[in-house]
C-alpha cells in the first residue's frame, strides 16, 4: 500500500521517461492514424470511426496482457480512503465515471462507445480523452477502457489501455465503516521496463487528486 507516489518510484525510467512516451505516442498515433483509426477525429461523432478505433485498441489490449509476463514490467498499488457519507451515496457517485471531469488532473473528455449487461455487471466501453504531462509539455491521449459495475455488491473495475503498450487494472471495493465508507482502490499497471516507474508515478499521482476531489465533494454535498 502507498501513500504517496514518490514511495513507489524507482529509478529505472530516469528522466528520459517523458521524452520516450512523447516520441512512441507520436509514431503510434501517426501509424494508426494512417488506418484510419486512432487517427478519427474525436467530435465526428462517427460511431462506424468509434468502434474501429476501439476494436483495434481492444485487440492491442489483448494481445499485450497475454504477452505482460514476458514484455512488460507490473507494479500493484493500493489506495484506500475513507469517506465521511454511507455507501448508498458513496457508491454510485464514487463510479460514475463523469464525475472525474474537473478532478481527475488528466481527464478532459470522453467518448461513450456502447453500454450493456453481462454476468450481473452494467458494462461500459469508452475512449477517454487525456492530457499526459510529458516533461515539460502535455501529449494528447485516448485511453480505451472497458468499466463493470456491480451495484448489488458494492464494487466495479475497470480495465485501460494507453499507447504506448500501458496496461491498467483497477478493482475498486467499498465497505461500510460506521455511518462512513471506505473505498479502496486495487491498481495494477503494467508497462514497458522503460516507462513503468513514470507510468506508475503519473497514475497514482492522478488517482489521488480524484480520489481526494471526489472524497471533498460527496462530504461537502456537491455530489
Amino acid at each position: 500500500m502507498v501513500e504517496r507516489p514518490e514511495q513507489i518510484c524507482g529509478q529505472r525510467a530516469g528522466s528520459s521517461a517523458p521524452k520516450l512516451v512523447a516520441a512512441c505516442v507520436l509514431a503510434a498515433c501517426i501509424t494508426l492514424g494512417g488506418t484510419g483509426v486512432a487517427g478519427a477525429d474525436p467530435d465526428s461523432g462517427s460511431s462506424s470511426a468509434l468502434d474501429a478505433e476501439w476494436e483495434a485498441s481492444w485487440a492491442a489490449y489483448e494481445f499485450e496482457e497475454s504477452q505482460a509476463g514476458s514484455a512488460l514490467v507490473t507494479v500493484n498499488v493500493d489506495l484506500p480512503v475513507t469517506i465521511d457519507a454511507p455507501i448508498d451515496r458513496v457508491f454510485p457517485a464514487y463510479s460514475n465515471f463523469s464525475n472525474g471531469f474537473g478532478r481527475h488532473p488528466f481527464l478532459k473528455g470522453v467518448l461513450d462507445r456502447r453500454k450493456y449487461t453481462e454476468g450481473g455487471a452494467d458494462v461500459w466501453e469508452f475512449i477517454a480523452l487525456e492530457d499526459i504531462p510529458a516533461g515539460p509539455m502535455s501529449i494528447p491521449g485516448r485511453t480505451v477502457g472497458q468499466q463493470r459495475v456491480y451495484a448489488a455488491d458494492h464494487w466495479y473495475s475497470t480495465d485501460t489501455w494507453d499507447m504506448p503498450g500501458v496496461i491498467t487494472h483497477q478493482k475498486v471495493t467499498f465497505a461500510e465503516d460506521g455511518d462512513a465508507t471506505t473505498v479502496t482502490e486495487h491498481l495494477t499497471f503494467s508497462a514497458p521496463a522503460a516507462l513503468i516507474d513514470y507510468t506508475v508515478q503519473n497514475g497514482v499521482s492522478s488517482h489521488i487528486a480524484n480520489q481526494q476531489a471526489v472524497q471533498r465533494d460527496i462530504e461537502n454535498g456537491t455530489l
